[in-house]
């Protein structure tokens, strides 16, 4: 129990301006992963108050060929010019799996289906979303049955105006494991706090303020023996987004400082905190509308990171471990509009070395993810 989960929190920064762009997933991890930090409706699961500038959508993000089991479907329909309604299926849930896979080994918890509504009051608009994710099994081996369960509630509400957004998230994970008289228990909370301010210094450029914060606790149970968990996520960037005409834009972004922080602490045992740092993620996107049906994207990211291990023994002497880190990787997108359908694509390079099936004998991909996006209208808006 040494080694709880880990993850890198990278909180990046940008904004997308008044040239006519797609928004999914892959839109914005084909510009360098900037992630949940533009104008995209791939946003509206951490700042549900956008939801009323994502009406009439359906939305399909296929994040590797031929794995149904990656795939996500939802849509927002208008159900007058005030309100949005919506629902999406088996979207991702960042949940510890080695925690959850040491209670209930197998179960799997890391899907949940969303549903979600949005309106407008004065000059804010309002979101909330439900979230909800269950697994569960049963084994009657005769003399010692098997009982496992896995379940998570979440609840997200947002509000946004012109020149801000804010979102709040409060999540309740558990899971069981039965075998005979014995039984092991998992559950907790979580809150998180996410808020962006946008600043408009010329009619070519503006700024973006962003400001993450999440906090969660757990306790494991099993018998008389007790693991607490708890996890820090902190984060602060700034990023500036040029429109250098009116079918090209430059975005850069800077992740100033971000934490991410995971501590286990056994009972009258071990404790092991698990840290990481990033000073700082440097981001660069690009996005090209080179044809009316046809937009090229490029992004390029470096992030430098400080991962510590520290661990203090309820016997013997505390340890620490410090590794430093530096990423870098390049991504291309590309994207095509079909009357009210929009395809993204993020752009497989390799083909670009190989050649396709016919020249080299390669069987390189032409892309390696995909969003669909389908625009409707109402009648009478």
């Amino acid at each position: 129990m040494k080694k709880t989960f880990k993850a890198t929190c990278l909180f990046i920064l940008c904004l997308v301006m008044a040239m006519p762009v797609l928004a999914t997933e892959t839109r914005v991890g084909s510009m360098g992963g900037i992630g949940y930090y533009i104008r995209d409706n791939s946003n509206i699961f951490y700042f549900p108050g956008t939801l009323m500038q994502y009406k009439n959508q359906a939305v399909a993000e296929l994040r590797a060929k031929n794995n149904d089991d990656l795939y996500t479907i939802g849509f927002h329909m208008s159900s007058s010019s005030s309100s949005v309604f919506g629902a999406y299926l088996n979207r991702p849930l960042n949940l510890p799996q080695d925690i959850l896979g040491s209670v209930t080994p197998s179960l799997s918890l890391d899907r949940c289906a969303s549903v979600f509504y949005g309106g407008q009051l004065s000059s804010i608009n309002y979101g909330i979303i439900f979230s909800i994710a269950m697994d569960k099994e049963e084994e009657d081996t005769g003399s010692n049955d098997v009982k496992e369960s896995a379940s998570y509630f979440g609840l997200t509400a947002g509000a946004s105006t012109d020149d801000a957004d804010l979102g709040l998230t409060i999540e309740f994970p558990s899971a069981s494991y039965e075998m005979g008289s014995s039984d092991k228990t998992w559950g907790g909370l979580g809150l998180g706090l996410n808020g962006r301010y946008f600043s408009q210094q010329t009619a070519e450029m503006e700024v973006v303020l962003l400001g993450t914060f999440y906090y969660g606790f757990a306790k494991q149970e099993q018998g008389s023996s007790e693991i607490d968990y708890t996890r820090l996520q902190l984060g602060l960037g700034a990023g500036i987004n040029y429109q250098a005409t009116k079918n090209n834009m430059l975005v850069l972004a800077l992740e100033a400082f971000g934490l991410d922080m995971d501590k286990s602490a056994v009972e009258d045992g071990d404790e092991t905190t698990e840290t990481t740092t990033t000073l700082p993620g440097i981001y660069i996107g690009v996005e090209s509308k080179i044809k009316p049906w046809f937009i090229a994207r490029l992004g390029a990211r470096q992030v430098y990171e400080s991962y510590k291990e520290a661990t203090d023994p309820e016997y013997g002497d505390d340890t620490e471990d410090t590794d430093f880190r530096s990423s870098f990787g390049v991504t291309f997108g590309l994207g095509i509009v079909m009357g009210g359908l929009e395809l993204d694509a993020l752009f497989n390079e390799g083909i670009l070395f190989d050649g396709p099936n016919v020249i080299s004998g390669q069987t390189n991909t032409l892309a390696n993810r995909i969003s669909l996006t389908y625009h409707f209208g109402r009648k009478g808006e």
